[in-house]
This record gives C-alpha cells, sequence and structure tokens, in this order.
C-alpha cells in the first residue's frame, strides 16, 4: 500500500515537474526575443548591437560542435564563483566534483556531513554567468578610455560568445548526471538556468550598452511570453 501511494506520489511529481517545463519554455523564449528587440535599437561598430550577440553566439557554437569544448576553462570558473558562493551563502564545497557526490568511492563528501544550503552553493555557478559578467564590467571600465561606439560591437560579440559558453558548457554538465535524474528534471534545470542567466545577463548588459533598458526588456519579455502561451493555449483547446 505504502509502496503504491509512493509511486502515485512520483508520477504526480513528475506530471508538476513537466507542466512547469511546458509553462517555461514561452517564458524563456519571450524574455530571449525581448532582449534581443531591445539590442536591435543600438548600432554597435557598424552594425546593430544584436547582430554582434548573434555573430557571437553562432561563432562559440561552431567552436563547441566541430573544434573544441574548453572544459577546463568552464570549471575554473565554477570553482572560483563556488567558491565566491559560499562566502555569500555559507556552506561547503571542496570543488565542482565533490559538489556532484564525490569521486572514486565516494569519498568527496561525507554523507550527512553536507551543511545547509550546500545545495545552493553547489547550484549557484551554474546560474551565474560569470564570463559574461566580467565582460560587461570591463565593458564599462573600458568606457573612461575609449569612446563606445569602438567598444560596443566588439563587447556585444564577446557577450554572444561567453553565453553561449555558459549555456552549451552548462547542459554538457548537467547531461553528466542524467542518470540520475528524470528527463523532465533535466529539462527544468536546463530551463531555469537559462532563464536565470538571461536575467543577469540583461541586467548587466547596460554597463556595456547604456542604451539597453533592463526594464523594458523583462516588461517586454512577459508581455511576449504571455501572448505565446496564450496562442498555444487556444490551439490547444
Amino acid at each position: 500500500m505504502a509502496k503504491a501511494f509512493s509511486n502515485i506520489v512520483t508520477v504526480i511529481s513528475r506530471l508538476l515537474k513537466a507542466a512547469v517545463v511546458a509553462c517555461l519554455i514561452p517564458v524563456v523564449v519571450g524574455l530571449l526575443e525581448a532582449t534581443l528587440a531591445q539590442l536591435d535599437l543600438t548600432s554597435a561598430s557598424g552594425a546593430m548591437a544584436q547582430d554582434w550577440i548573434r555573430w557571437g553566439f553562432g561563432t562559440y557554437v561552431a567552436l563547441h560542435i566541430i573544434l573544441y569544448r574548453p572544459v577546463s576553462l568552464f570549471r575554473a570558473s565554477h570553482r572560483m564563483f563556488a567558491a565566491l558562493a559560499v562566502w555569500l551563502f555559507g556552506g561547503q564545497v571542496a570543488s565542482v566534483e565533490a559538489s556532484r557526490g564525490g569521486g572514486k568511492g565516494g569519498k568527496g563528501a561525507k554523507a550527512g556531513a553536507a551543511p545547509q544550503g550546500s545545495a545552493l552553493v553547489a547550484f549557484s555557478p551554474y546560474v551565474v554567468p560569470s564570463y559574461a559578467l566580467l565582460i560587461c564590467v570591463a565593458g564599462w571600465v573600458a568606457s573612461w578610455w575609449w569612446p563606445r561606439s569602438l567598444t560596443r560591437g566588439p563587447l556585444c560579440f564577446l557577450v554572444g560568445l561567453a553565453v553561449a559558453f555558459h549555456w552549451l558548457m552548462t547542459a554538457d554538465e548537467l547531461q553528466q548526471q542524467r542518470e540520475r535524474w528524470h528527463l523532465e528534471t533535466y529539462l527544468l534545470a536546463v530551463e531555469l538556468i537559462m532563464l536565470l542567466t538571461l536575467c543577469l545577463v540583461a541586467a548587466a548588459l547596460p554597463l556595456a550598452v547604456p542604451e539597453f533598458s533592463f526594464s523594458a526588456a523583462l516588461s517586454d519579455g512577459f508581455i511576449r511570453a504571455q501572448e505565446l502561451l496564450t496562442t498555444v493555449m487556444r490551439r490547444l483547446f
């Protein structure tokens, strides 16, 4: 009886996660479209800022698929931010590998010894696109010496490159945990990471592109998401 009840709860939980995944898709798409639309209003080094972002994103995707995956670079940023997250939130994470459950023989972390908040510490580096944020800060600093008309295009290219790097490398890292996760859990994690990283990058973009409005992008994103969701619901029902 208890096992049957547990199975029912598991099924309901999986269905709820699948429903959340379906509802988040329009939100992610809407926010992405709104962010690109805001960038399409700003010219940068002979092209629109949106074009530079797309070129950077596409360049990394091609490099990732065809040539090279900089795993060590991603894990270096992961460890760096994990250390920062430990300081901010408390808890202990010895390394990226330890946060996944330890190395051989399970020696990475003692069972039952994980402190409260360590899950947040372990997950936070996936959510924060460190390199994209650093590029935005570097663009703000560069504006003290060089005109933005010269730096805006290359900075947007690098932001697109960094966002693609973060998303694809995070998807690869999470894919290694698929054996322990159901499909809807994996998709939910990827969607939440995409949504949160989009919000963080959009919030930091005004440092590199002052004409970009985070509040306008956020508002337009939710409007687009509502329109997409409404369209899908009308076609289904």
